[in-house]
Order: C-alpha cells, then sequence, then structure tokens
C-alpha cells in the first residue's frame, strides 16, 4: 500500500471528496472547500491510500508543536474491516514518529443510537496501540473523546490550537471541554 500527498499530487482529490462526503457526518466535518483549501497551509496533511491502484481511504493531519491530529481518518466501504486502517495507522506512526499522535471519536454511550459502531471504533484504536486521553469535547455539539499514541497526554489548550488549524478562530465558540 503507498500513500500519496494531496500536495504531491492534487487528482487524489477526486477519490476522497465522495468518501470525505460520505464517511463523515455534515455536522462533523468543515465545508469540502474549505476543508481541501486547508492542505495548502504549512502543518496541514492530507494522504490518500492505493494497493495496486485502488483506493482505499485517506488520512488528514494537522501538526501543532509534537502533537500530530489525525483529523479524519476513512476507509472506502468495500475495503473495511480488512486490516486497511491499521496499515493506514501504521504509516501515521512512521510518518509522524517522531510526534504524539492524537485523535478523537465520537463518545462511546449506550444512550446513542449508534452505540456498536462507536464501540467498535474506539476498540480499533485501543488495538492499534492508542489509549484514552483524558479530554472529552464538546464540538459544534457532538461529543468527543480523545486519544494517543506516544508518551504523553494533550491539553485542552493544545487541543484548542489544533481545532483552530482545523476550523478557524471563529469556530472557539463551538468548542468545550467536557470535565
Amino acid at each position: 500500500m503507498i500513500a500519496i500527498n494531496y500536495r504531491d499530487n492534487k487528482k487524489i482529490k477526486k477519490d476522497i471528496k465522495p468518501l470525505y462526503i460520505s464517511a463523515f457526518p455534515l455536522a462533523e466535518r468543515p465545508p469540502v472547500n474549505m476543508y481541501f483549501h486547508s492542505f495548502d497551509k504549512e502543518g496541514s496533511e492530507l494522504f490518500g491510500f492505493y494497493e495496486d491502484s485502488k483506493f482505499i481511504g485517506f488520512i488528514s493531519t494537522k501538526l501543532y508543536k509534537d502533537i500530530c491530529y489525525i483529523f479524519f481518518l476513512a476507509v472506502s466501504p468495500e475495503y473495511r474491516n480488512q486490516g486497511y486502517g491499521t496499515k493506514m495507522l501504521n504509516t501515521m506512526k512512521e510518518i509522524y514518529k517522531d510526534y504524539v499522535l492524537l485523535l478523537c471519536y465520537e463518545e462511546v454511550n449506550e444512550k446513542y443510537k449508534d452505540f456498536e459502531t462507536r464501540k467498535r471504533r474506539e476498540e480499533f484504536y485501543i488495538r492499534n496501540g492508542f489509549k484514552k486521553n483524558p479530554l472529552i469535547t464538546n464540538e459544534f455539539g457532538v461529543i468527543y473523546q480523545t486519544a494517543i499514541y506516544g508518551d504523553r497526554y494533550v491539553s485542552f489548550e493544545e487541543y484548542k490550537a489544533i481545532f483552530v488549524l482545523g476550523f478557524s478562530d471563529y469556530a472557539l465558540k463551538y468548542l468545550k471541554e467536557i470535565k
């Protein structure tokens, strides 16, 4: 499997865009044009993953100091549950080996209809060496738990700086720490 950086080949947008739209609810993602435009900035990376010229999925990242935030990760539906998500994460662990990897996922709680899906997602990250970060956030009305791969936790202050990279200063009013 190979990872192609969007900066090196903008043509991968045609593969990533439909998966980005279908994999993440509108309330949980920046508008498409804003999302792709953000990768023109330093510290923002977008990788398309391919095997034998087949599009497998993508990961986008935001870098802040020694933190690599995995902003979005998605595997194409036809390749899910085949180990590709793990391969993609392992690539990120190698590329960003000098960083703490941080990601967030929807709160895992039985009160949600999709509890089993949320639980499987959390278990996937734990199987891949991530551990729970104590930070829980409310972003645009959605509760997220955070997880890290590395040797230290990430604070809310650091997360706020990363959040601005993904959205804007204006969006900070939609971010709250849950204590």
